[in-house]
């Protein structure tokens, strides 16, 4: 964590140079602009059932003017794979993104498979100092140009908005950044949740537990990034105040002394952590009041970014984010900002995250259409991620056989539909603007399916004998804390990922060469054969062979086997995490109730297009072809 920031002891480093800043070839000929649009996880099932009923109509009308149909999607069906596949017109093989979440062969543990920073390994130890002796870097995992780079070689002008696994962004006319940046403390998204009584799930985010003065002060603080020269890598602090006021609760952080009222959210209020007494490091941060005084509880939003003040490089050119900033107001910066975790662990309500949802929506809407009025760009790319984020966590709403279907709202029932609703505002106001000689696209990188089940895979290779655990020991938890590798033969981490213990590729692999078919047969069929024990119903559906989807393997990340699951079932938390529990399946309880790390067949994206196909489009990595059509060669 100390690295995240450069030797003279602040800031972020990020790369000095992603690719080569030579002149543009002349200008292909183009009759006009291709706008690329994607709502994340639209799936073409609800879309065709609520264009049908008049709810969509501007999707109904794009359909009839040029085309509509399914899309198919990468293996497995993730975002992160799926959008690579998308910007780089290829399949994962050669991409080199396979999962949410990769694993280390040296240490068998889960990390972030899209963007990584690189330490330096020369440091001076002084006096309690930590001093790096050599910059950091930050690279994408993801291997391949995309498309709009390929545009802009052609003499085109790009802007690309928040299009997952684009960090850093690249070196184009107009990038905003998104799956991939980190909050200030270096994470995919940490919050803090401030109470006076103790609170469960506190081990998915910071909670902090407060006591009020006699007068009702509560006097805190808010944890900032480590000292990024210390050995013992002390958090770095922001004073933080509550005090009972007249409509809500008062709060003092950074220059602001405000108000919240209970349910409320607030603006963005701007923070900073003091370094050696003349650098300060700045964020921002929005607060919700969850409960007033007399026992306030308060929710702080990730520290993300401050765009004016980008410690990290979060867009193309680097005053981009900053200038956009100032035209349309402040904006979220980390990479996936909706906060999916804090509802599923209940520190935030129904009400509050779609409030938040709401926001970010009229965040990205904000940015298209300045693009579209003010970059000049003749290819527009942006991806809405709102529609994905609302499936996962009120499928619930659709989903009788969900375990919380009961107990959910009516807002919160139709959530889903609203976020299409919404989706198909935005289009209808693209499509006012379009110009002759436009074309639009508009695609999802998958569909959707309910997720009822959990299935302990690593549970499964314990049970038949794959993965062993050290004597005495009858489960394991997350980082394979009790697995005797020297006796196990394959194992779990990620969404879809299933590894063999390979020898001479894993630290301590005991799996031959000679081995490997049979044992990947063996699973495979093992697995197909797998029921759910109450249930009485298959769990998995298609096992794929990475040897055989995945040609090339690139960054040698790919897993050996893929493990598509029936609809209603998914890997576990516990699995993605490394973990092997006592049971097979359990019912999953949490608001996140939808999901697509299932058989690819069965959640498939949307494609629409403003102009009737010339050709077949059948995956999403075809696309980035579709959109390169708007640049014709010269005659």
């Amino acid at each position: 964590m100390r690295y995240r920031f450069i030797r003279c002891a602040t800031l972020l480093v990020f790369l000095a140079a992603l690719g080569a800043c030579g002149g543009k070839a002349p200008p292909d000929v183009q009759s006009g602009r291709t706008i690329v649009l994607g709502f994340d996880g639209m799936d073409p099932r609800l879309a065709a059932q609520w264009m049908d009923s008049g709810d969509l109509p501007h999707f109904a009308q794009l359909a009839q003017q040029g085309y509509f149909g399914s899309l198919g999607t990468t293996i497995p069906a993730q975002s992160p794979v799926a959008w690579s596949s998308f910007a780089t017109g290829t399949q994962p093989g050669q991409h080199g993104i396979y999962d949410f979440l990769r694993r280390e062969k040296e240490s068998y543990l889960p990390s972030f498979s899209v963007s990584e920073t690189i330490f330096p390994d020369a440091a001076l130890d002084l006096f309690g100092w930590h001093i790096p002796l050599a910059d950091a870097s930050i690279r994408n995992r993801r291997v391949g140009a995309p498309f709009w780079e390929d545009w802009e070689s052609r003499g085109g002008s790009a802007t690309v908005l928040r299009v997952p696994v684009t960090y850093p962004p690249d070196d184009i006319d107009h990038m905003i950044a998104g799956m991939g940046v980190p909050d200030l403390l270096g994470t995919q998204g940490t919050y803090t949740l401030y109470s006076t009584r103790p609170v469960a799930g506190g081990e998915s985010g910071r909670v902090v537990l407060m006591k009020a003065g006699e007068d009702g002060r509560i006097e805190t603080a808010l944890a900032g990034p480590p000292h990024p020269l210390k050995q013992a890598l002390e958090p770095l602090e922001t004073p933080l105040q509550f005090y009972p006021a007249e409509g809500g609760t008062g709060v003092v952080l950074g220059e602001r002394d405000f108000v919240l009222a209970q349910g409320e959210w607030s603006d963005w209020v701007a923070v900073s952590f003091d370094l050696l007494g003349v650098i300060r490091i700045r964020g921002v941060v929005r607060l919700h009041l969850l409960e007033d005084y007399p026992r306030p509880r308060v929710y702080v939003s990730p520290i993300q970014i401050d765009p004016h003040n980008p410690l990290a490089p979060i867009s193309s050119p680097p005053d981009y984010a900053g200038k956009l900033a100032d035209r349309i107001g402040m904006f979220h910066t980390i990479g996936m900002p909706e906060e999916t975790w804090s509802l599923n662990n209940g520190h935030l309500t129904d009400e509050a995250f779609l409030e938040m949802i709401e926001t970010t929506f009229a965040e990205r809407e904000a940015m298209l259409f300045d693009a579209l009025e003010n970059n000049g760009s003749d290819l527009v790319v942006g991806v809405f991620v709102q529609t994905d984020r609302v499936s996962h966590m009120f499928y619930r709403g659709l989903d009788p056989q969900h375990a919380l279907y009961g107990e959910t709202g009516a807002r919160a029932r139709g959530a889903i539909a609203w976020s299409y609703r919404e989706a198909d505002r935005v289009l209808g106001r693209v499509m006012e603007q379009l110009r002759e000689g436009d074309r639009l696209i508009v695609l999802s990188d998958h569909g959707f399916s309910p997720y009822r089940w959990s299935v302990n895979l690593n549970a499964w290779l314990r049970d038949n004998g794959y993965l062993a655990l050290q004597d005495g020991s009858g489960t394991s938890d997350v980082g394979f804390a009790q697995v005797d590798w020297s006796r196990t033969r394959a194992y779990a981490v990620g969404l879809n990922s299933l590894y063999l213990n390979l020898a001479g590729r894993e630290a301590q692999g005991i799996v031959g060469a000679e081995e490997v078919d049979e044992l990947k047969r063996e699973l495979s069929r093992g697995l197909l054969a797998m029921r759910d024990p109450q249930r009485e119903q298959p769990v998995v559906k298609t096992v794929y062979d990475g040897s055989r989807v995945y040609s090339g393997n690139a960054n040698g990340d790919a897993p050996d086997l893929v493990v598509g699951y029936h609809r209603g079932y998914r890997a576990s938390w516990q699995t993605t995490l490394g973990a092997a529990p006592a049971e097979l399946i359990s019912i999953n309880r949490g608001k996140w109730s939808g999901d697509h790390c299932v058989a690819v067949d069965e959640v498939p994206g949307v494609l629409f297009t403003s102009f009737k196909l010339e050709q077949r489009v059948d995956s999403i990595e075809q696309v980035a072809q579709l959109a390169m059509q708007g640049r014709r060669a010269q005659p």
